[in-house]
């Protein structure tokens, strides 16, 4: 009897619910995208191009051949178009796959994307915080490290100066954990100095004559 009533307790007693999935991969930027005075939807990307590098060439050819210039690759910060990002896929929020000229469409008025910063599709679990519509980029190009704010001064073709690497902070499952830079510290100014020049001792009165 008490075998049997234990045992009924075991099978009502409730399944816990599964513990939710712990967001892979890196956390995303967010974004503010809007035309510019041309009307054009302009973003930063890191591109790997091949340049003449200055005084250096290949192996003399068989032959007596003269030496090709030596070319090597130089990443790069450029502004550019949204529509000439290389390798670009855009889809929502939700996971609906977007065409470029639909989220142009869509960017004509301005609107916040999330971009991936690994250049691969962003975990689900980080998108849960948008709207299902929200557009979400990924692009190699739009992973650097160099990421410039829209609006921003850009020097084109300019080299990528390293960002310092972030704090890592234990993962803890089920929860998003978004990483901020520490703040830049400013030293105070330093108080000027006052030197101080002692007196001149008064002159010695004269003798009488």
């Amino acid at each position: 009897m008490l075998t049997s009533f234990v045992l009924t307790m075991a099978i009502a007693a409730p399944v816990p619910p599964a513990a939710p999935p712990t967001p892979s991969g890196p956390v995303p930027r967010i974004l503010e995208l809007k035309p510019d005075a041309d009307g054009k939807i302009m973003v930063t990307v890191t591109r790997t191009e091949m340049v003449q590098a200055a005084g250096a060439v290949n192996a003399a050819a068989p032959g007596g051949a003269a030496a090709a210039p030596a070319n090597v690759a130089v990443n790069r910060v450029l502004t550019v178009e949204l529509g000439d990002v290389k390798e670009l896929k855009i889809t929502t929020a939700d996971g609906t796959k977007v065409d470029t000229a639909e989220a142009l469409k869509k960017l004509s008025r301005g609107a916040v994307v999330v971009v991936s910063t690994d250049g691969k599709p962003v975990s689900p679990n980080f998108l849960k915080v948008f709207k299902d519509d929200v557009l979400v980029l990924a692009s190699p190009e739009l992973s650097g490290g160099a990421f410039v704010r829209p609006g921003g001064p850009v020097r084109p073709g300019g080299p990528i100066r390293p960002l310092p690497a972030p704090i890592a902070v234990p993962a803890q499952p089920g929860v998003i954990q978004i990483q901020i830079q520490p703040a830049v510290q400013v030293q105070p100014a330093q108080p000027p100095v006052v030197q101080v020049v002692p007196a001149l001792p008064a002159p010695a009165p004269k003798p009488e004559k």
